[in-house]
C-alpha cells in the first residue's frame, strides 16, 4: 500500500511513500503535507477515482489523467476521490431508461452501474455519435482535439457496462401511466424508472432573418463541423452573445486566423460572471488576439435574400459578413415533459431527490428546475444525474444547491468566477486587486466568501472554489486587506 500526504493549506491530496518537496497546487513545502488516512491501492490493483479540484470532474482509472477533458488542467490539479458509500441492499432487477446522453444522463448511467449490477439500463441518445463532451465543442473548434477525444468512453465500455445504448434516435412520447416512452420510429420501450435528461436548445432571438441559411448556433458536433469548415472558407464572422460560449467560440475560430466581430448588447462581457472591471480586462485580452469586440449594440435584423450578408444594427450601420453564429444562451427541452403532464415552469420541476411531480420519473441537467433554478452547468448537471441515479434504484440521495462558478477555457486565459460578485447594500465587503497579469476580487458577508472573480491565477482560483464551498469563515480583523483574506485561503 501506497501512503497518502494532504496538503495542510489547499487540501491537495499526495500519493506516494513520501509527501513532494512543493505543493503542485498551491507551491508550499513539504513541510506542509501531513499523513493522510486513506490507504490508496498499489499500481496495477483496482481502478480508483481522480477529482479535479478546478470543476470537478471525476476521472476513474489507476492513474489520474494527463489533462483534465473539461477544463485542461493538468495531472497536478487531480486528487484520489474516495466515492461515499452507499446502501446497495435494495439491488433489484430494475428496469431504468434514461433520455438522453449528456453528462446528465451518462452519469445517471454510470451511478446505476456503479451501485447496481442487476439494473438493466437503456440510454438513448438523440445524436448518432457516442456520447461526447458538449463542453469542449470549441476546443474542438479551436483544434485542440480530435473527434475522438471529445467521445467520454469508447463503444467497447457500454458493452462492457451493459449499458444498452440506443444511438440516432428520439423519444417522441413519455406516458407515464403505462411507463412507456414511444421513439420516432414508432418503438415502445418499458421502464419501472424514467429519468429525463435530454438538456436544453440554443436561445436564437426574434431578430429578423436569423432563418437565413448561414446563419447558426452552437450546441453539436455537426454545428461544430460547419461552423469550421464556412468560417475557415469565408475567412470572417460574426458572433452574437458575449457570454461564456460566445466568447470561448470567437476566440476559438480566431485561433485559425478568421476575423472575427463579437456583438454583445450588454454594457461589458459576461455581465453575469463578470463585473465590469474584470471585463475590460477580458476585452483588452480578446483585442490583442485580433477580435473586434462590440458592447451596449442593439441589432436591428440580419440581411440577405436566401443566405446571409450581414447584420445590421440599430444606428443604421451595415457590418458586412457571410457567417453569423448566434451564441445567446440555452432553454430547457420541456416540450415532452409538457406533453407528459409533468410540471414544468421554465424547467422540469424536481425536489432535492431531483423527482419530478410524477413518483417514477426523474430529472437532471439543463432541462431540470431545482426549486427555482435552472442550474446550465456542467458540473451541477453531473452532480444532479447521480443524485437522480441513486434515488431510481432505491437508495436516497440529496441534491443541494451549489454556488454557481464558471471557468473559461479556450481563450488560454485563466477566468473563474463564482457566486454573488457584486455587493448588493453596506452588509458587503469587497475588496480587488489588479496587478499587471491578474485580477482577482473577494466579496465577503458574513464572515464569508460568497463571490469572487479570478483572472490569470489558477492556483488561487482553486483556492476561493474550496473556500467558498466549505464555508470558511474569516475573522472580522482581516476585512480591511485583500492580501490579509488571501493568505487565510
Amino acid at each position: 500500500m501506497i501512503k497518502s500526504y494532504k496538503c495542510i493549506v489547499c487540501g491537495h491530496i499526495h500519493v506516494g511513500n513520501e509527501p513532494p518537496q512543493n505543493c503542485p497546487v498551491c507551491g508550499v513545502s513539504s513541510d506542509d503535507f501531513i499523513a493522510y488516512e486513506e490507504q490508496v491501492e498499489e499500481k496495477g490493483s483496482n481502478p480508483q477515482s481522480w477529482r479535479c479540484i478546478n470543476c470537478e470532474y471525476i476521472h476513474e482509472g489507476i492513474e489520474a489523467p494527463d489533462v483534465c477533458p473539461v477544463c485542461g488542467a493538468g495531472k497536478n490539479a487531480f486528487e484520489p476521490y474516495v466515492k461515499n458509500a452507499v446502501d446497495s441492499t435494495n439491488d433489484q432487477n430494475i428496469k431504468v431508461l434514461i433520455i438522453g446522453s449528456g453528462i446528465a444522463g451518462l452519469t445517471s448511467a454510470e451511478e446505476i452501474r456503479s451501485n447496481s449490477n442487476n439494473a438493466e439500463i437503456t440510454l438513448i441518445s438523440r445524436e448518432k455519435l457516442l456520447p461526447y463532451y458538449r463542453l469542449n465543442l470549441t476546443r474542438y473548434l479551436a483544434k485542440e482535439t480530435d473527434k475522438k477525444g471529445l467521445n467520454i468512453h469508447e463503444e467497447e465500455w457500454y458493452t462492457e457496462k451493459r449499458i444498452n445504448l440506443i444511438s440516432g434516435k428520439e423519444v417522441s412520447l413519455i406516458d407515464k401511466d403505462k411507463k412507456q416512452v414511444r421513439l420516432d420510429d414508432g418503438t415502445l420501450l418499458e421502464y419501472d424508472k424514467l429519468i429525463v435528461a435530454n438538456g436544453a436548445h440554443p436561445f436564437v432571438p426574434p431578430i429578423t432573418g436569423s432563418q437565413l441559411k448561414n446563419v447558426v448556433t452552437l450546441r453539436t458536433l455537426d454545428d461544430a463541423d460547419f461552423i469550421l469548415d464556412k468560417s475557415c472558407k469565408l475567412g470572417s464572422c460574426i458572433c452574437i452573445g458575449g457570454g461564456i460560449l460566445g466568447l470561448e467560440a470567437a476566440g476559438a475560430i480566431a485561433k485559425s486566423g478568421v476575423k472575427v466581430t463579437l456583438l454583445e448588447g450588454s454594457e461589458w462581457l459576461m455581465p453575469r460572471q463578470l463585473n465590469r472591471k474584470a471585463s475590460t480586462i477580458l476585452k483588452k485580452y480578446m483585442t490583442d488576439l485580433g477580435i473586434e469586440v462590440r458592447e451596449n449594440v442593439k441589432i436591428e435584423e440580419i440581411v440577405g435574400n436566401e443566405e446571409c450578408e450581414g447584420v445590421r444594427l440599430s444606428n443604421g450601420e451595415l457590418l458586412e459578413t457571410k457567417l453569423v453564429i448566434i451564441t445567446a444562451g440555452v432553454r430547457p427541452n420541456t416540450y415532452l415533459a409538457r406533453k407528459a403532464g409533468l410540471e414544468v415552469n421554465m424547467g422540469l420541476v424536481v425536489n432535492n431527490n431531483m423527482q419530478t411531480s410524477n413518483e417514477s420519473i426523474y430529472a437532471a441537467g439543463d432541462v431540470a428546475e431545482h426549486y427555482g433554478t435552472v442550474y446550465g452547468l456542467w458540473n451541477a448537471a453531473q452532480y444532479q444525474g447521480k443524485v437522480a441515479a441513486l434515488n431510481a434504484i432505491g437508495i436516497d440521495a440529496q441534491f443541494e444547491a451549489i454556488p454557481r462558478s464558471n471557468v473559461l477555457k479556450v481563450l488560454d486565459l485563466d477566468i473563474f468566477s463564482i457566486g454573488e460578485f457584486n455587493p448588493v447594500d453596506g452588509s458587503y465587503y469587497n475588496y480587488e486587486k489588479e496587478t499587471e497579469n491578474s485580477y482577482a476580487s473577494f466579496v465577503l458577508r458574513d464572515g464569508r466568501i460568497i463571490g469572487s472573480i479570478v483572472i490569470g491565477n489558477k492556483t488561487l482560483s482553486v483556492k476561493v472554489k474550496q473556500s467558498v464551498e466549505k464555508g470558511l469563515v474569516f475573522p472580522r480583523e482581516i476585512y480591511n486587506s485583500f492580501d490579509a483574506i488571501k493568505e487565510r485561503l
